[in-house]
């Protein structure tokens, strides 16, 4: 009996090994057939980038008249961090004669991704251009160039873009275009070029009512040209439309005030929002500070408290506390809160987070400067 099982496996291992060795030996002689150029894209495809580079170059020499080995050679170059070897060989073809249309633009498509990999934006985005010239239809080149003038800070050339692309698909895109009108005035505005800055703010808010940055900036541009009340109006519909960024406006809000000899309406401001919305910790500290401020320690002590209720694990309120106390002579209690703010990790609200990428920042920002994602502050 064990010699029957002794032959019996030994005849599975035979047919086992004879399947290996058919099936390695019919990938070889299909590999033999294959040219370099359709190996490497093979090993492009694996993963397999050393290899793919080496056929690649092998494909260059064995077909020089070919368009194809070169571009995707240069793609693999640029991807392995090998941009300027890239460069070379994207710019040689288009130079090239008799290269058909939609194949130069994807050359010159090819030759943008080069420049943009090495940060030569005004390069990528003539590049690009020409592409765009070549195929006027491809969305792809569109949203690749509409990064590039974004990260050029070009937001003139990024509005009538993006305007092209919601009309190619038929997109209502209202939000983001009022979101470049008001970057757009954002910019005239640090110029001090007033009348433009204007202008761009209310097409912002034409586009879209409901855009809080060009109110924001519509308010700056009113308080810089000396017009509080309509300054502080600007300001205030971000507290009316968005209680939950009102926070954003409250220190302008608040010098606003001041300055037109009415502060205390400030208090009822902050009041009104947290009717709206009792948990804001933000708003509730901003109002403790200003008790503190009028000498009312009783109703700061109040309000920080709340506040660490609905965030128990903040510095900034058991700072806020630790003062307060201080402040009302309870050493003790004072040096309680202090050690508490202390203890281990903790939020700290005068910072704001990116909810995409985690960037940090002191204040709110439209636009992440590090994943470049839209509104991630908010």
């Amino acid at each position: 009996m064990n010699w029957l099982w002794i032959i019996l496996i030994l005849c599975v291992i035979a047919v086992i090994t004879h399947r290996v060795w058919f099936s390695i030996s019919s990938r070889r002689r299909k590999a033999a057939g294959q040219t370099p150029f359709v190996r490497g894209l093979t090993s492009l495809l694996d993963g397999d980038y050393n290899s793919a580079i080496n056929l690649l170059k092998q494909a260059v020499k064995e077909q020089p008249q070919e368009v194809e080995p070169y571009l995707r050679l240069g793609d693999v170059l640029r991807e392995t961090g090998e941009v300027k070897r890239a460069i070379q060989i994207h710019r040689e073809l288009t130079i090239r004669p008799g290269i058909p249309r939609r194949t130069m633009a994807r050359v010159f498509v090819s030759l943008a991704r080069d420049y943009a990999a090495a940060h030569r934006f005004d390069r990528a985005s003539a590049t690009y251009e020409h592409a765009l010239e070549l195929t006027p239809d491809n969305e792809k080149v569109m949203e690749e160039l509409l990064s590039i003038y974004e990260e050029m800070g070009e937001w003139d050339k990024a509005y009538l873009l993006r305007r092209d692309i919601s009309k190619a698909r038929k997109v209502d895109d209202t939000h983001m275009l009022a979101l470049y009108k008001a970057y757009i005035g954002k910019i005239h505005l640090d110029a001090k070029d007033t009348k433009r800055a204007e202008a761009n703010l209310k097409d912002a808010l034409k586009i879209d009512s409901e855009c809080a940055s060009a109110y924001l900036y519509l308010g700056d541009l009113y308080y810089m040209m000396g017009n509080i009340d309509s300054a502080i109006s600007a300001w205030r519909r971000i507290v009316t439309l968005f209680p939950e960024i009102a926070y954003i406006t409250f220190a302008r809000l608040e010098k606003a005030f001041y300055e037109k000899g009415r502060f205390e309406k400030i208090v009822d401001l902050y009041n009104d929002v947290l009717e709206r919305n009792p948990r804001d910790v933000r708003t509730i500290m901003t109002l403790a500070n200003i008790h503190r401020k009028k000498g009312n320690l009783d109703d700061a002590l109040r309000l920080c408290q709340m506040a660490l209720e609905f965030d128990p694990r903040s510095r900034r309120i058991k700072q806020a506390l630790a003062r307060l106390h201080y402040e009302k002579g309870d050493i003790e209690k004072s040096l309680q809160a202090m050690v508490e703010a202390f203890n281990g990790f903790s939020s700290d609200e005068e910072y704001y987070y990116c909810n995409s990428c985690g960037y940090r920042s002191n204040e709110v920002l439209w636009r992440c400067p590090r994943c470049k994602a839209w509104e991630t502050f908010v």
